[in-house]
């Protein structure tokens, strides 16, 4: 009889042990991970894309500025566009020269030769279209192309010749607050990406759908209902122009896909912050690599 209680001791302890140590398993499982520590570095850390808005503040809408907002992380850079009076698109985000370079006048009353003949105060020429876009095809890199007025025929056509004999139809969003010259472009080339840039007022996803597949949308817009919205719309969303964590985190919580910014570099900082120390060197990748079938960038990708 004192053997078999014995026994019956013995099992009963061991499924005890074997109970509280499948419950400490699972309580260890479920414990919050030490702040700082490995396990606390989640592999589906992502953060929004981003992009140089104007390339650099130091050297908007220059060859310069791209490069230095690509060398800081930028997976792309926006940029702006006028016409020249020989129909040449160059880059300028006001319809005069006088604020970004040492001339004076509208650009749509210049020729292309005397555009280019003029340089920024850190002495940079201002580029065509044409060259954005050369830079843009070579380096793999998204180009958003922002119309500042509503295109001619003409200029519709010289637009969707550079954009193709620079072979950059996979990395060019065509946008606008403009929204006769998005369609004037969706019309006439339905394979490029377009879509509006819109702040202001509230837009909904079915609205922003009949312009293209993206929307550029003031950051003071931005919320999480919002962002589900115009994602079921089929949109991808970017969001300018955020500057500060504060924003970029609050981007970030709401689901946006792409982040403008000015300070590409400190975006980065942050990225890895948010994500940890393993986070990848190129938050937000937007191309060749990181695009769909398509040739569209996936909506978020890990940083």
């Amino acid at each position: 009889m004192t053997k078999r209680i014995s026994v019956r001791l013995a099992a009963l302890v061991a499924a005890v042990s074997a109970l509280v140590g499948g419950c400490g398993a699972r309580q260890a499982e479920q414990r919050p991970a030490v702040a700082g520590s490995p396990a606390a570095l989640s592999p589906q850390c992502t953060v929004p894309a981003v992009i140089g808005h104007r390339g650099t503040p130091a050297d908007e809408n220059t060859l310069r500025g791209f490069e230095d907002a690509v060398a800081a992380g930028a997976s792309g850079f926006e940029l702006d566009v006028h016409w020249t009076r020989d129909n040449v698109p160059v880059l300028s985000h006001d319809p005069t020269v006088d604020r970004t370079t040492g001339g004076h006048g509208e650009i749509a009353a210049m020729t292309a030769a005397q555009v280019r003949g003029l340089r920024t105060d850190r002495g940079e020429p201002v580029p065509t279209l044409a060259e954005a876009l050369k830079y843009a095809a070579a380096h793999r890199l998204t180009a958003m192309v922002e119309l500042k007025p509503t295109p001619t025929p003409a200029q519709v056509r010289s637009l969707l010749t550079l954009v193709r004999a620079a072979g950059a139809g996979r990395y060019v969003i065509v946008h606008s607050f403009n929204r006769a010259a998005v369609d004037a472009v969706r019309h006439r080339a339905p394979e490029l990406r377009t879509g509006l840039t819109h702040d202001l007022t509230a837009i909904s996803g079915a609205e922003a759908a009949r312009h293209g597949t993206e929307l550029n949308v003031s950051r003071f817009l931005v919320t999480p209902q919002r962002v589900r919205q115009w994602h079921a719309a089929g949109l991808r969303v970017y969001a300018w122009t955020a500057n500060w964590p504060p924003a970029w985190e609050k981007l970030r919580a709401a689901g946006v896909d792409v982040v403008l910014t000015d300070r590409v570099g400190p975006y980065r900082e942050w990225a890895r912050k948010v994500c940890g120390p393993g986070a990848g060197s190129a938050p937000g990748a937007l191309p060749v690599e990181d695009v769909d079938r398509e040739g569209a960038p996936r909506a978020r990708v890990e940083p």
